[in-house]
């Protein structure tokens, strides 16, 4: 089969590589959209290193199962799935616990083992999700909307908060969504003006796009005496997002952070510790929620696909991802 293999920063390659079939209960899908989310950027970039090279990357999926290890799965070839990413061990004291995203002994695809940047991609039968009623171009959002969703879970917004979001990047623009739900009093998005993504924010609810000196005067302005946001959503995928975040939230108020840009952040700690701020971090979310929302329309995604590319042109897709221009990039083999 064909696959993008990751070497090193900037150095991706297609590839002719053996077809893989799958053993006992794990299954195949051949894959039909994969996404180029923020950590494979910071792979691409250097900031971030993935636990094994070369690889091959891509983890936000959909496709059709064609090849199962066992038959008590033969009726699952033909389906549409998407597929969780952590292959836990389902034994140790997190999974045990229910943290199986935490499993010490688990691999990650696209991370630690192969992923979906290929014609093909193995993945462990309990972790497919049947996205019948999505059309591939969703299904490949299910993983990036589930790691939105466990936002709320770990840290649940309340009624009527003032809510700010650092970053237009795809969890930005799925976070304006997922935080219109909970009925806010405003959601006021932080990040430069004038661009594609301020024109998408404002359709999918957002109240106003400001920039960082804009925002400081906004807070003192309008926030209750002056003290700043209730809950803050740090999604920029740069280290200065969550000084940003730490500038605007109001004391005892929540930041709420999702970029994995693999690089180390400078911060007030001191003021930090004196507003008595949370600090709250999620990633691998519910995939059964997230299709839900799908399903029912409460998420729209068309908008945030920016460029397709097929797999013969990885290394042009991968370059054009670092574009500011760009939300999402999909790859389809």
């Amino acid at each position: 089969m064909r696959a993008l293999v990751f070497y090193d920063s900037h150095d991706i390659r297609l590839q002719e590589v053996e077809d893989p079939y799958p053993s006992d209960n794990w299954v195949r899908i051949r894959v039909k959209r994969v996404g180029i989310c923020g950590t494979d950027k910071a792979f691409y970039r250097g900031t971030y290193k993935p636990r094994k090279t070369p690889i091959i990357l891509g983890h936000e999926v959909s496709g059709v199962v064609d090849e199962v290890g066992s038959k008590e799965y033969i009726d699952l070839i033909g389906e549409p799935v998407t597929t969780e990413i952590n292959v836990y061990c389902g034994r140790c004291w997190y999974c045990r616990n229910g943290m199986y995203t935490h499993c010490p002994y688990r691999e990650t695809i696209g991370i630690s083992i192969d992923g979906g940047m290929a014609e093909y991609l193995l993945t462990r039968a309990d972790l497919i999700h049947g996205i019948n009623g999505l059309s591939w171009l969703q299904g490949a959002f299910v993983e990036p909307l589930a790691a939105v969703v466990e936002m709320v879970v770990m840290e649940p917004i309340r009624e009527y908060s003032n809510i700010a979001i650092v970053g237009l990047g795809t969890i930005g623009l799925l976070a304006i969504q997922v935080s219109r739900l909970y009925n806010p009093r405003r959601i006021i998005a932080v990040a430069r003006p004038n661009t594609p993504k301020e024109r998408i924010a404002y359709k999918l609810g957002v109240d106003k796009v400001l920039t960082y000196s804009e925002v400081i005067e906004y807070v003192k302005k309008h926030m209750p005496e002056g003290g700043g946001f209730d809950y803050v959503i740090e999604a920029s995928g740069h280290p200065y997002g969550l000084e940003i975040a730490l500038n605007i939230v109001r004391p005892r108020g929540v930041i709420a952070a999702k970029s994995t840009h693999g690089e180390y952040v400078k911060l007030n700690y001191t003021l930090m510790v004196v507003k008595e701020v949370r600090v709250v971090g999620s990633r691998c979310g519910p995939f059964d929620k997230a299709i839900k929302l799908l399903r029912e329309g409460y998420i729209k995604v068309d908008d945030l696909v920016t460029s397709v590319y097929q797999l013969s042109e990885g290394e042009l897709a991968f370059k054009r991802s670092l574009e500011r221009s760009q939300i999402k990039v999909h790859i389809t083999p």
